[in-house]
């Protein structure tokens, strides 16, 4: 029998086996899109039809609440999005997350102690972004990047650990050299969006760079097959 193709079958799994999403992805693909609307993604119009059609299948999953967004200027909802939905448990984080993520979950990073915060979050970013992840395991949920475009937009799913094993680190599309697909999460990318969305809060004026440890996003992954 003929194999699915990578697109329709990224469709099944991240929307649950949704028919009308795959029925859509399905569309896509036979026909890309060319509408920014539909895509997604400014100036998208003109691009590959494989990366379009990804990319259109990415927003309608977004569109229908399959995928966690945020914007880079309001990265630091992420987490309490997360406690709202009952992704984390702010009451037993471990301790590194819970140090670093509670008071953004709180909405409140402490005045008081700012500069012992910084240092704080600079020197623990990496064991949190694990504990974080373990913690969701914990739970029974894998947490995984769908790394769609470079822009300011990061896209995150909590699938089952099997779905993330099958296309954890596997591309879907390429457009000049920049591969989209699924990631393990992309800790740098997102530390990034909160040094532009808080700096002076959780990041020294004079920082740069990543925290120590924390992982890399490498370009060369291999496309799902």
């Amino acid at each position: 029998m003929p194999t699915e193709d990578p697109i329709i079958a990224f469709a099944r799994d991240f929307s649950g086996d949704d028919a009308a999403i795959v029925a859509a992805a399905e569309r896509y693909l036979a026909a890309p899109p060319t509408d920014e609307e539909t895509i997604g993604f400014y100036s998208a119009g003109d691009w590959p039809p494989r990366h379009r059609a990804f990319l259109a299948t990415v927003t309608l999953l977004d569109g229908k609440e399959k995928l966690t967004a945020v914007e880079d200027k309001y990265s630091y909802e992420l987490f309490a999005l997360w406690a709202e939905a009952g992704v984390i448990d702010p009451a037993t984080l471990p301790p590194a997350a819970k140090a670093l993520f509670g008071p953004l979950i709180d909405g409140a990073v402490p005045d008081a102690d700012a500069a012992a915060y910084r240092a704080r979050a600079w020197d623990s970013y990496a064991q949190a972004t694990a504990e974080l992840e373990a913690h969701i395991a914990a739970r029974g949920k894998a947490l995984l990047s769908v790394d769609a475009t470079d822009g300011d937009t990061m896209l995150f799913a909590l699938v089952a650990p099997a779905i993330a094993d099958r296309w954890r680190n596997r591309a879907l599309s390429e457009h000049q050299g920049y591969r989209a697909g699924v990631r393990a999460p992309m800790w740098d990318r997102l530390w990034a969006h909160l040094a532009y969305a808080m700096r002076g809060a959780l990041v020294a004026e004079d920082r740069e760079g990543y925290p120590p440890g924390t992982p890399r996003r490498v370009e060369e992954i291999p496309f799902a097959a």
